[in-house]
């Protein structure tokens, strides 16, 4: 297709009177650029955006289903919710965040999407012709002060005090939220550039070609909280005799593909995830 108005003229046009040019970040890039920790679980929490300081100290519990532990909890036979009292705590005041954060301005695509789990839950709003820009700002963050001399105790009370938790069969794991980080997520979709297409020709170059704004706005909040085990699946009856314990790799992948729009119900429910 040739002529002024085609789609490959105006990409031509683009590129020589547009000199920076937008790329999308590889995998481990984006990674950095979002400041995404590997020892963080990401899910949706919006009945805490108001407070979000109340997620610190929650327990999780998640249960078995037919006999067996889950290996993530994207699948809708699977469930976890809150237990009905928090761990007694005091915040690292050092912790907190002052003010937002901006971490990094990304384009991302449906590959991107598809291989960084904080991504993920964009990917069945994409295609092979559309992109989100994303603009990620660390809203606010804490942590338990576990340094604080009254911290074990307090988790020994809650041990004491939830003996059945500790003892029922069927819950595999116990987590303690002990630090968190809100993120903003502020996207807009773009889709490439097609001549015969309605709407201006203002937006971006990536990789050399234009893709034009939709004018969706949207603005998203993800939790990353920072969990500890209280219990975790035991062939033994009695609980682990270990006040707290850090969480594998494995153990922090039972997050992954969660969100939290039934978080009000305190139960949540997902499609298997392959």
């Amino acid at each position: 297709m040739t002529g002024g108005n085609s789609t490959e003229h105006i990409n031509e046009v683009m590129n020589q009177t547009v000199a920076e040019k937008t790329t999308i970040p590889q995998q481990q890039e984006a990674i950095t650029k979002l400041s995404i920790r590997s020892d963080t679980a990401y899910i949706d929490a919006d009945p805490y955006i108001a407070n979000p300081y109340g997620l610190l100290g929650m327990v999780l519990q998640i249960r078995k289903q037919n006999g067996q532990c889950p290996t993530n909890l994207s699948d809708p036979n699977f469930q976890y919710e809150f237990t009905p009292f928090p761990i007694k705590r005091k915040i690292d005041e050092h912790s907190i965040l002052k003010e937002p954060k901006l971490r990094s301005s990304i384009v991302v695509d449906q590959n991107l999407a598809a291989n960084v789990a904080f991504l993920s839950y964009l990917k069945a709003e994409l295609t092979s012709e559309s992109f989100f820009s994303l603009m990620v700002f660390d809203q606010t963050a804490g942590v338990i002060d576990q340094q604080d001399s009254d911290w074990p105790e307090n988790v020994r009370v809650w041990k004491q005090q939830n003996q059945d938790l500790l003892l029922d069969p069927e819950i595999c794991y116990l987590f303690a939220i002990i630090g968190f980080v809100q993120k903003n997520i502020v996207r807009k979709k773009y889709k490439k550039f097609k001549a015969d297409a309605k709407g201006g020709a203002f937006g971006l170059n990536i990789n050399g070609e234009l893709a034009t704004s939709t004018e969706e706005y949207s603005l998203d909040t993800k939790f990353g909280i920072l969990p500890i085990i209280l219990k975790r699946p035991s062939p033994i009856s009695k609980p682990e005799l270990t006040l707290l314990m850090n969480p594998f790799h494995h153990e922090l992948d039972l997050f992954r593909g969660l969100t939290g729009s039934t978080m009000e119900n305190r139960v949540l429910y997902h499609k298997e995830e392959k």
